[in-house]
């Protein structure tokens, strides 16, 4: 196969725990590039309904986390538009002390974690 340019292409592919799935998604690639159609998804990359409702909502708290909605949220805000939409909590003491601050801060955390690498492990199933 060759490039846009004309010159050959090249894959490059990391040899670690994960050296399986990325032959694979590379020979998927290949196919597709030589105008196959697509082949039947991998198991191992189909997340279930409740998994891809997380993963949406994970989306959505790092683009909130990250300023992508006008400004940096709070928690509380965060909370409110992306975990427990109809929160009744309010600000201050009530809202310091709950378990719903608690778990959207654990939420956030692990929405930043999957940024920083943690997502390879959504690849290797």
């Amino acid at each position: 196969m060759r490039g846009g340019s004309g010159s050959p292409l090249a894959y490059v592919i990391v040899r670690d725990d994960a050296i399986e799935l990325r032959q694979n998604v590379m020979r998927r690639l290949d196919r597709r590039l030589t105008g196959a159609p697509p082949m039947r998804p991998l198991s191992g990359l189909q997340p279930t309904a409740f998994q891809r409702q997380r993963l949406s909502m994970l989306l959505d708290i790092l683009d909130a986390v990250l300023g992508h909605e006008g400004g940096r949220m709070t928690t509380h805000e965060i909370a409110r538009r992306h975990v427990y939409r109809g929160l009744r909590i309010g600000r201050g003491d009530e809202w310091k002390s709950s378990s719903e601050r608690r778990r959207t801060q654990r939420l956030i955390d692990e929405a930043i974690a999957l940024m920083r690498g943690g997502y390879r492990r959504l690849l290797r199933g």
